[in-house]
C-alpha cells in the first residue's frame, strides 16, 4: 500500500512538472509572438503619424534649404508625442491579432481540450503590459518634456542659420518672407555689421527700404522676435494707399520682425501643457486662472492614466482575441482601431462631464480605464466556454435588438 501511494505521488509530481514545463514553453511562445507584432505595429503606427509632418519637413528642405540632419532630428524629437498614443495602441493591436490567430488556428481549442484554464494567458500578456506601461510612463514624464524642448531648440537653430549673415557677406539674403537683407561687411568677433540695407515688402500697401552704416542683430529665442539695431542711416517709406513718400534720417533705429512665419505651419514655440513635465505643470498652476486649473490638473494625472491604459486593455483584449473567429485577415486591426477610438471618445466625454460636475481630476482621468477594465471583466466571465458566433455577429444581433425595441 505504501509503495502504491509513493508511486501515485511520484506520478503526480511528474505530471505537475510536465504541466509547468508546458506552461513555460507556452508563455515563451506567446511572448515571442507578441513581441514581433508589437514592435512591427509600433513602428508602423508611429511612422504613419510622423508622415503628417513629413510634408512640412520636406518644404523646409526644398524651399528653405535646411540640412537633412536637422530634419532627421526634428522627426526624432517629435516621436515621443506620438508614442503617447502608439504604445497602448500597438499593445492592443498585437494582443488581439496574436490571440485571434491562435483562435483561428484552433490552438486555443487545443488548450481548452487539454484542460488548461485560458486565464493563464494573463501571465505573458500582463508581463508585456507592465513593460508597455513603464515605457509609457517614462515617455510621458521624461522623454516627451525633454524632446519637445530639443525640438524647439532645433527649430530656433534652423531659423538662426537661415538669417545668419556671418557667411552671407555681400549677398542678398531673402530667407525671411517679404524681407531682403544685404550686408556689405561683417565683423565676426565684434558681431557688428557695416553697410546694411533692408528692403521690407511684407505689407502690400507699404514698402520701405532702410540703409545704415553700422548695426547688429539680436534674436529673442522665446518669442523669435528679430531686432535690427541700426545706426547712422536713412529710412525710405512709400504708402501706396495714400500715395505718400517719407524719408527719415536717423542716428539710432530698431527694425523688428517676428520669425514665426518661418516655422512649419501650426508649430508653436511655447510648450503646450501635455509637453510639460509635472514640475512645470505645477508651476503653471500658480499663475493659471481658475478656469484653467482643472485642465492643468487633468494633464498632470493623464501622464499616469494614459500609460496605465495598457493594463486596463488586458481585461478586454484577452476575451476579444480568444473569441474571435475567422472574419478576415484584418478584422483584428479593425477591432483594435475601433476600441482605441472608443477609449479616446471616453476620455473626451469624461473630461467634459468631469469639468461640468466638478469631479476630482484624478477620478476623471482614470474613469476611461475603469470603464474599459469593467467591460473586459464582464467578457471574462465565460472565457473558457466555447461559443460559435463571431464578435461581428454578436454586434449585429445587438444592433437588431436595439432597432426592434425602438420601433
Amino acid at each position: 500500500m505504501y509503495n502504491v501511494d509513493m508511486k501515485h505521488h511520484w506520478m503526480l509530481d511528474y505530471a505537475v512538472h510536465i504541466l509547468t514545463k508546458l506552461h513555460k514553453k507556452f508563455y515563451i511562445y506567446v511572448l515571442k509572438e507578441l513581441s514581433y507584432i508589437l514592435l512591427l505595429s509600433l513602428g508602423i503606427l508611429t511612422f504613419i503619424l510622423v508622415l503628417s509632418r513629413l510634408g512640412k519637413m520636406t518644404d523646409l528642405v526644398i524651399n528653405k534649404g535646411v540640412d537633412v540632419t536637422d530634419i532627421v532630428l526634428l522627426i526624432v524629437y517629435s516621436s515621443p508625442t506620438y508614442l503617447t498614443f502608439t504604445l497602448p495602441m500597438a499593445f492592443l493591436l498585437s494582443v488581439i491579432v496574436v490571440l485571434g490567430r491562435l483562435s483561428t488556428e484552433n490552438e486555443i481549442l487545443v488548450l481548452k481540450a487539454s484542460g488548461i484554464d485560458l486565464r493563464c494567458l494573463f501571465v505573458p500578456i500582463s508581463a508585456v503590459a507592465l513593460i508597455i506601461t513603464f515605457c509609457g510612463l517614462l515617455n510621458s514624464n521624461v522623454l516627451l518634456p525633454s524632446s519637445s524642448e530639443l525640438f524647439r531648440n532645433t527649430l530656433i537653430n534652423i531659423i538662426k542659420k537661415g538669417i545668419s549673415i556671418e557667411d552671407k557677406e555681400g549677398v542678398f539674403n531673402d530667407t525671411i518672407p517679404g524681407v531682403v537683407i544685404y550686408v556689405d561687411k561683417v565683423d565676426v568677433q565684434k558681431r557688428t555689421l557695416s553697410g546694411v540695407m533692408v528692403s521690407d515688402d511684407r505689407d502690400k500697401d507699404v514698402k520701405q527700404t532702410i540703409s545704415a552704416s553700422t548695426g547688429y542683430i539680436n534674436v529673442d529665442p522665446v518669442t523669435l522676435d528679430l531686432y535690427f539695431v541700426l545706426e547712422n542711416g536713412n529710412l525710405h517709406r512709400w504708402e501706396k494707399t495714400k500715395d505718400a513718400y517719407r524719408s527719415v534720417t536717423f542716428q539710432n533705429y530698431t527694425f523688428s520682425m517676428n520669425l514665426s512665419t518661418m516655422l512649419p505651419h501650426s508649430t508653436e514655440l511655447r510648450k503646450r501643457s501635455y509637453e510639460m513635465d509635472r514640475s512645470e505643470l505645477q508651476k503653471s498652476l500658480l499663475t493659471a486662472k481658475e478656469s484653467e486649473r482643472y485642465d492643468i490638473f487633468l494633464d498632470i494625472f493623464k501622464k499616469i492614466s494614459i500609460p496605465f491604459s495598457s493594463l486596463a486593455f488586458i481585461f478586454l483584449t484577452i476575451p476579444l482575441g480568444v473569441k474571435r473567429r475567422v472574419e478576415g485577415k484584418f478584422s483584428g486591426i479593425l477591432y483594435s482601431l475601433l476600441l482605441f477610438i472608443v477609449y479616446y471618445v471616453l476620455i473626451a466625454i469624461t473630461d467634459n462631464f468631469g469639468r461640468f460636475i466638478n469631479l476630482p481630476p484624478f477620478v476623471t482621468s482614470f474613469t476611461p480605464n475603469i470603464i474599459i477594465a469593467a467591460m473586459g471583466l464582464y467578457l471574462l466571465r465565460n472565457l473558457n466556454e466555447e461559443e460559435h458566433s463571431t464578435i461581428s455577429q454578436k454586434l449585429r444581433q445587438v444592433w437588431t435588438y436595439c432597432l426592434e425595441k425602438t420601433k
